[in-house]
């Protein structure tokens, strides 16, 4: 009998109507986005090929958009490689984060009701739930996309909370650059996912009070150590004895 792998599964349940590079497309991103793909790391056409069933002709397609969205790099002898990015880089996007986030919350805080506070509240709860059961059971058994989905939908909720639509536009697009140098970065540690929900946590409280000032500054605080530990994380990374 033949085995059939998750990625395979993939691809048996699409749409006809739907061409296989934008579903190949889709898969390759999520996995580059929850971190089972590092940067530098080669993706390989014929080991996507089998593992997803299908022909290289999509799967080379597929790499080719990813190209030109910046999330791979094509190599001569390499072929698609996962695209590593710098301390400039994360330095710049840092700041283009901060400052969208923080206008975000100054207009939520201003418009948020008891009900969208129950929604957040609700976020949060999983998300503990999610930590708890991690540090009883360990990683094994835990969920890192549900968990990162969490975590966007927190952000996104207070995004629509601004009812700013250029502002909404905008965050949504950077949105899974964010996730991608958040995942790396602080994702694969306990102590960070902990203390991602009690910053999670003062921004909620802020926004209980309707607390402007103070619900810019929990979103502040939040950012600037989510930064710092992105950067310390990379430094490691690159450190000889790392």
């Amino acid at each position: 009998k033949t085995i059939i792998n998750e990625k395979a599964m993939c691809f048996i349940m699409l749409e006809k109507q739907l061409p296989y590079k934008y579903k190949v497309y889709d898969v390759i991103k999520k996995d580059i986005l929850c971190g089972s793909y590092s940067p530098g790391d080669v993706l390989n056409e014929r080991a996507l090929s089998g593992q997803m069933g299908i022909s290289r002709t999509p799967i080379r397609e597929a790499l080719q958009m990813l190209a030109q969205d910046g999330w791979v790099q094509l190599e001569t002898y390499k072929g698609a490689v996962v695209r590593e990015y710098d301390l400039r880089y994360l330095q710049e996007i840092s700041r283009i984060r901060m400052a969208l986030e923080v206008c975000a919350i100054e207009d939520a805080a201003a418009n948020i009701t008891n009900n969208d506070i129950a929604e957040l509240e609700e976020i949060q709860n999983k998300q503990t739930g999610m930590i708890q059961a991690l540090k009883q059971q360990g990683l094994e058994s835990f969920d890192v996309l549900a968990f990162i989905f969490l975590d966007r939908s927190f952000h996104c909720h207070i995004y629509d909370l601004s009812h700013n639509r250029e502002l909404i536009h905008l965050l949504r697009n950077y949105y899974d650059l964010f996730q991608l140098m958040g995942t790396q970065a602080v994702m694969n540690t306990v102590e960070r996912k902990t203390e991602t929900l009690q910053e999670h946590q003062m921004i909620l409280d802020t926004l209980k009070r309707r607390d402007i000032p103070a619900a810019v500054q929990a979103m502040r605080t939040h950012m600037e150590i989510t930064e710092k530990n992105m950067r310390s994380h990379m430094r490691q990374k690159r450190s000889p004895t790392g």
